[in-house]
């Protein structure tokens, strides 16, 4: 299947290729997993006009979000689609290592303070 033809059968890729950038930039900024629940983005694609579906019983349809993340746009933002995970991954999903608490960073800050108080550079 070629662009042309999806572009043709009404599915606004354009639509799931922004929804799919905005996404995976929500879950850069909060540090989170790149990953979506494949129901959940689908939904959001509905409530945007974007006649998509995920059942794989519907996989030859034009409209199964298998058939339009294997293709430009969306295949330039989210990996290849699979539809027993229930998850829908965008490129550049790995896992993210937890940073330090925030006890953690109170407790080595304070205990700089101290050291530098003990010092005589609190000035």
């Amino acid at each position: 299947m070629l662009i042309f033809e999806v572009e043709n059968t009404g599915v606004d890729t354009g639509k799931l290729t922004a929804l799919s950038t905005f996404l995976a930039g929500q879950a850069e900024y909060t540090n989170a997993k790149k990953q979506f629940s494949t129901s959940a983005f689908v939904k959001l694609a509905q409530s945007l006009g974007v006649d998509v579906t995920a059942d794989i019983g519907n996989s030859n349809a034009p409209n199964y979000i298998g058939n339009l993340i294997a293709q430009p746009p969306l295949s330039n933002v989210l990996e290849p689609y699979e539809p027993n995970t229930g998850i829908i991954k965008f490129k550049g999903n790995t896992d993210v290592t937890p940073g330090m608490s925030v006890n953690q960073a109170e407790q080595i800050v304070n205990q700089n303070a101290k050291a530098a108080m003990k010092r005589g550079m609190s000035k």
